[in-house]
């Protein structure tokens, strides 16, 4: 059938006017295609960017991490002999070097982990992998040192003034340490622990600098002052809480990408950080690096007469039964098991708060990350080291001269209480080898020049026993105790009066520690036994109810049993001034004993109670020791009645308060300065 022209020219017309629709549509979808391949690409490239930051951040993480363990060894290595032979073991840069290597900083994925899925070749797409040609490119410090050399870390000591008054800084970092100009140089090469680091003396016209957080005078306490314990989760004491310690620090920067930054289109990340290493001596209640078990006695009978007023600290801790603590916290490096009736202040503690959930949980309702029970291994960026050297801390061990190791400061003189006393009372000759009475002692003290001198005494020649003339003058005699046991005697209240008759010996303000022990290595002088055998020797404390001579404390060591013969520190003292502690305070001079074993009285029958106001320590430190802080005995090896004994277990508040010779704890901390 044949159309009439006009419709064949309708039809032809249509035909164009759907063809253009068609291509309309057409670029509608292919643009809506095209900013769709945009948006995808852009959310691919800001995917890949945030990746990357995270990947920056888990870097930097694992980074902090690892200098939390590497600093520490480092620095005890730095403190032991025979480190001056291999100094390069010990540098910041070795330091850092070691920490990429365990954080893997380098690389997202270990060569050894894809070799062994077989993926040794394969590509990785991860534009945030580098290698660092020197540790330099990643780690620097944020300030010139004061002898213009740019170094991987700023020390936190006087030397370092253009850090000190830099504006972007000094709000954010902690009180320097005054330091010689030599261990100044040593300190921008290693991690430096040293008592030759000193609070700045009291310098008013930048206090602010010099001084801040520093709660007493720096004059009167430059070792160790009184510091506010930092805001971290780890509860050796409370956050805010006063507490006597030494802050060792130390800056630096890391800055991730810039070496790669044409390759990630990313700006260089960089973030600045004070690594804190804080001295602190033993000062809470009680303490140990073993188990510690709190609440009952070894025969399962309840603790009485017991007031908590502080923290407990051990590597492992159990409470049993009732145990309600006044204040402080609990905390462990290992494990810690609370009884159902365990109280800080009032408020009964979790016995599952470590379980999954609940911290997260607790974080949620609190302002504060802290709690009052804690375990080192979920604390973030601190790491809790107790130095507990064992029996070692109770004798005395050389640390070689000085050009032999890096640090200033020896490792067993800083952890052995013995080689830390001003005084030995060393006996080098007994009666016989079946007799442990000695004959013979040797007396060393220091002298008005600060030099160690000699004396020997011999009985019948320089020695004279107590009925004989002049022999009551004498701080050590001999005795046999009720028990039969032979006995040293350390007369307390005699030391002020005989060092004072000795010409150029000083004062018991230097002369305010004594280590006793048996030269065993000498014919006829014995090691004593541990547990102490009836035939060995022992020393008996007397004479030490008065102790208000001793105005910076009084404190002995012996590898002995030690027998606590008399009333001790039991007259109170004038509070020291700039103290800290309030004027009407009832202040005792600092007393500390340490023995492998302790006795209270000489008595076989003890009637009276036993007060006993302080701390509790252990220098046991193995893995299958416990330690039972509350287990006294008597002369005759009985467990002291639980009704005859009164324990007021209080912390340290001030450093006046810090006996002579204590143990030693350190802290490391790790802050971002947010400038």
């Amino acid at each position: 059938m044949n159309l009439p022209p006009l419709f064949h020219k309708f039809r032809h017309s249509r035909g164009y006017a759907t063809l253009a629709g068609v291509a309309a549509v057409s670029l509608a979808l292919i643009s809506m295609l095209t900013f769709s391949l945009i948006a995808n690409m852009h959310s691919f490239d800001t995917q890949a960017k945030a990746q990357m930051k995270q990947d920056y951040s888990q870097k930097e993480d694992a980074i902090l991490t690892a200098l939390l363990h590497i600093v520490p060894n480092k620095a005890i290595g730095a403190m032991k002999r025979h480190s001056a032979l291999s100094p390069e073991t010990y540098t910041w840069e070795t330091i850092f070097e070691e920490a990429l290597t365990v954080a893997n900083a380098e690389q997202s994925a270990d060569s050894t982990l894809l070799t062994s899925l077989d993926l040794s070749d394969a590509i990785i797409a991860n534009t945030g992998d580098t290698t660092f040609e020197t540790v330099d490119e990643l780690v620097l410090s944020p300030s010139p040192p004061y002898n213009g050399e740019r170094k991987l870390v700023n020390g936190g000591n006087w030397y370092e003034y253009r850090m000190l008054f830099q504006s972007n800084l000094y709000p954010f970092i902690p009180a320097p340490v005054m330091l010689s100009y030599n261990d100044y140089q040593l300190d921008q090469e290693y991690p430096i622990v040293s008592n030759e680091k000193r609070y700045v003396y009291n310098y008013q016209a930048y206090d602010q600098i010099y001084h801040k957080g520093l709660k007493v005078s720096s004059d009167a306490y430059p070792l160790y002052n009184q510091l506010e314990y930092p805001d971290v989760r780890f509860g050796y004491r409370r956050p805010g809480e006063k507490f006597v310690a030494k802050r060792n620090w130390w800056t630096f920067s890391l800055t991730f990408g810039k070496k790669d930054q044409e390759k990630t289109g990313l700006p260089p990340v960089k973030k600045t950080y004070v690594l804190s290493l804080y001295e602190i001596p033993s000062q809470v209640p009680l303490s140990a690096t073993a188990l510690m078990k709190v609440g009952k006695f070894e025969d399962g009978t309840d603790w009485e007469n017991v007031t908590l007023d502080g923290s407990i600290y051990a590597d492992k801790v159990e409470t049993e039964g009732i145990v309600a603590m006044n204040k402080g916290s609990i905390a462990a490096r290992k494990s810690l098991q609370l009884s159902s009736s365990t109280s800080i202040n009032g408020k009964i503690l979790d016995e599952d708060f470590d379980e999954v959930g609940k911290r997260e949980a607790r974080a949620l309702q609190s302002d504060s990350d802290f709690y009052e029970a804690s375990l080192a291994g979920n604390v973030g960026k601190v790491a809790f080291i107790p130095l507990n050297p064992g029996e070692n801390f109770l004798t005395p061990g050389g640390d070689g001269d000085r050009s032999e190791r890096i640090s200033p400061t020896g490792w067993n003189y800083y952890t052995r209480g013995a080689t830390r006393c001003a005084m030995r009372v060393e006996v080098s000759e007994m009666v016989s080898d079946e007799v442990q009475i000695p004959v013979e002692i040797k007396f060393r003290y220091i002298d008005t020049d600060g030099n160690n001198q000699t004396k020997k005494y011999r009985r019948g020649v320089s020695w004279p026993t107590e009925l004989q003339p002049g022999g009551d003058s004498f701080p050590f005699q001999t005795t046999v105790l009720e028990n039969m046991r032979n006995a040293l005697v350390l007369r307390m209240d005699r030391f002020p009066d005989f060092l004072a008759s000795i010409d150029d010996a000083a004062g018991v303000d230097v002369n305010h520690s004594v280590l006793v022990r048996p030269q065993h290595w000498k014919e006829t002088v014995s090691l004593p036994n541990i547990p102490s055998l009836d035939t060995d020797l022992c020393v008996t404390l007397r004479g030490g109810k008065d102790m208000t001579s001793y105005q910076k404390g009084f404190s002995v060591v012996t590898n002995m049993r030690l027998y606590i013969g008399e009333t001790i520190n039991s007259v109170p003292a004038p509070v020291p001034a700039n103290s800290g502690l309030p004027s009407d305070a009832e202040y005792y001079p600092p007393i500390s004993l340490f023995a492998p074993e302790k006795r209270f009285g000489e008595s076989t029958i003890i009637e009276n109670p036993i007060a006993l106001r302080g701390q509790l320590n252990s220098l046991k430190n193995g893995n299958s020791d416990t330690f039972n802080p509350l287990e006294l005995k008597t002369a005759n090896d009985s467990r002291i009645a639980s009704d005859l004994l009164d324990a007021d277990l209080v912390s340290i508040e001030s450093p006046a308060e810090l006996p002579p010779v204590f143990m030693m704890n350190w802290m490391l901390t790790i802050e971002e300065i947010h400038r």
